[in-house]
């Protein structure tokens, strides 16, 4: 139960301030020129989302190599148990 308090203050923070700044605002994209009018809320929240979503792909494709060799532990061991049970007379205790 407690640890859904400080989602849900991050939440409800965030939603008391998209309604503190509903006031457009035009945004340009550069090189191209583009201008959008956006309420204030969403220029600031949505680069805050991009930025968060391409740091947690990075840390996600830098631990790809240790859940492979993780895996391919696991599957080891898995053998090895599997060849230890086979030569051990004595029935297997469960884990």
């Amino acid at each position: 139960m407690i640890a859904y308090l400080l989602p849900a203050l991050l939440a409800a923070g965030l939603a008391f301030f998209a309604l503190a700044n509903p006031q457009p605002v035009a945004v340009t994209i550069w090189p191209e020129g583009w201008v959008m009018e956006v309420p204030l809320w969403q220029a600031i929240l949505a680069p805050c989302l991009v930025t968060f979503l391409a740091g947690a792909l990075t840390v996600w494709f830098a631990h790809l190599p240790a859940r492979r060799s993780a895996a391919q532990l696991r599957q080891a061991a898995a053998l090895l148990d599997a060849e230890l049970a086979s030569r051990d007379p004595r029935p297997a205790k469960p884990r």
